[in-house]
């Protein structure tokens, strides 16, 4: 039983009222991040930002740090900022993203719309860098199209086929996580139907898809039957993954999510985590095209907004900790 709230603007008249008007410069940035899952770049992905953005003026602040520190380190390291506008929570008063609440205790979807796409505009114009956000509702994508560069299907949706056939549909690079039990076959199989023709229904209508050339598996780590977390970032898991995907004559591209199992939900090991990870480069057999990690402007999370830059969900390390650790990997490609 529900009940209507109100209708959403459609996706055209939001790209009228907030257009974005530097497509070339999306474009490249875009052609970069491909190169790389081409094999035709040898430059190293960081998707890295908040678990959630939330504050406008805090995500513009941090991707600002960002910027400075890709000018620096951009020969070898393609910075992805993460603005992901909303998040699966498995509690039901928790923050859901910005897309359900631009403003603190508000649910309204159409501000959080008109929110987000400022934010990414903003974030675009000021840095030239381009946004992964999770793609938990397919249908909201067309809002944000010509403002993400990188998208991923989140563990407790990648064994959904909407969400896979989906994927299908983008024209940007799609990770898609493993579930939460890490089943690798079912990862592969995910991959191979958003890398393929599909047709299905979307938005009211019955369309095909070309297939997603780009899309990759991200590792993010596992809990077994009694519930033990475990990590599968290591250079066996990839190898393992790697023979399945032989199989279905699939892309063997991953990423390695440094946090969530794979840290045992210890956002401090992150930095141990990557730093391992790139020095173990040469056993990944160059399939191994970047790492995610959850970083804002202070360490670690809150449940209500208090502090400017700290997590409303999961917990991230705080930009100090961030630049060092992106500046140790750069010195180590």
């Amino acid at each position: 039983m529900y009940q209507r709230i109100q209708k959403l603007y459609s996706t055209e008249e939001i790209k009228e009222s907030l257009p974005f008007f530097n497509k070339k410069q999306k474009d490249d940035f875009d052609k970069e991040i491909e190169a790389v899952f081409c094999g035709k770049s040898n430059k190293f992905l960081l998707i890295i930002g908040p678990c959630s953005a939330d504050e406008k003026d805090a995500v513009r602040r941090y991707c600002a740090e960002l910027k400075k520190i890709s000018d620096l380190i951009h020969d070898k390291i393609i910075i992805i900022p993460r603005i992901y506008t909303t998040k699966p929570r498995s509690n039901p008063r928790a923050y859901r993203g910005m897309l359900h609440s631009a403003i603190e205790g508000e649910e309204d979807i159409n501000k959080g719309i008109i929110f987000a796409r400022t934010l990414m505009i903003d974030v675009a114009n000021e840095t030239g860098m381009f946004c992964a956000d999770e793609m938990l509702y397919p249908d909201m994508y067309g809002y944000f199209d010509d403002l993400i560069s990188y998208a991923t299907i989140g563990a407790r949706s990648s064994d959904d086929q909407y969400h896979r056939m989906a994927a299908s549909a983008c024209d940007i690079p799609v990770g898609i996580k493993n579930s939460l039990h890490g089943n690798l076959l079912d990862l592969a199989q995910g991959v191979a139907i958003a890398s393929t023709e599909n047709d299905f229904s979307y938005l009211g209508y019955e369309i095909k898809t070309t297939g997603n050339r780009f899309a990759h598996a991200i590792l993010r780590g596992y809990f077994d039957e009694s519930g033990e977390m475990h990590s599968n970032y290591e250079p066996r898991y990839v190898e393992r993954y790697a023979s399945i995907c032989n199989e279905l004559s699939v892309c063997e591209n991953v990423i390695v999510d440094c946090n969530h199992f794979n840290s045992g939900k210890n956002y401090l090991k992150q930095c141990d985590i990557a730093t391992e990870t790139v020095k173990n480069l040469p056993n990944y057999k160059g399939r191994l095209k970047g790492l995610m990690i959850e970083s804002y402007i202070f360490d670690g999370r809150q449940d209500t907004k208090k502090i400017s830059g700290m997590s409303l969900t999961d917990a991230c390390i705080g930009l100090e900790k961030t630049k060092t650790l992106i500046f140790d990997i750069a010195s180590k490609l």
